[in-house]
């Protein structure tokens, strides 16, 4: 039963992940991946995973003044969201934020992948300016998705075992 809720919440919140972007403006995202992408649903899915991580916490917070407004990107609420339902299905505050850290640990993993296959070059990420974009990306993706299960957490309480 305990590794029940662990995998049930790793698996909601990977399958939310391809969809919570786009929810969070309005269905933008999903019209430009069928503008870019064309037919292939590969590159399709590609581009969504890199839309997943477009809130760069580093820059954010180097860049001067904090504005509250640019502080709730979508990208980041919606990492929030994603961490908040995973943390409530798996209840406890280690268990959630274990499976924050794997929720965004695999989508990072899903993001090369789908790059690799896509043909995209991955090179381009990781050099020169791109690598803080990149970092701070998954920087904030973690730090949301880990807010959201500590949250998730403290609303439907500790984990009991049976």
């Amino acid at each position: 039963m305990s590794s029940t809720r662990l995998i049930l919440g790793v698996v909601a919140g990977i399958l939310l992940s391809f969809i919570m972007v786009s929810l969070f403006t309005m269905w933008q995202i999903l019209d430009q991946i069928g503008f870019y992408a064309g037919t292939d649903v590969i590159k399709g899915i590609a581009y969504l995973m890199d839309r997943n991580f477009d809130f760069d916490i580093i820059s954010f917070f180097i860049s001067g003044p904090i504005n509250l407004y640019e502080f709730l990107n979508p990208t980041f609420l919606s990492w929030i969201f994603i961490g908040y339902i995973a943390g409530t299905i798996v209840k406890g505050t280690k268990r959630s934020f274990l499976t924050s850290v794997v929720i965004v640990v695999i989508v990072i993993l899903i993001r090369i992948l789908m790059n690799i296959i896509s043909g995209v070059d991955l090179m381009a990420l990781f050099e020169g300016i791109q690598l803080i974009n990149t970092l701070g990306g998954m920087l904030g993706a973690l730090g949301g998705c880990i807010l959201g299960g500590l949250l998730g957490a403290a609303v439907s309480g500790s984990y009991e075992e049976y």
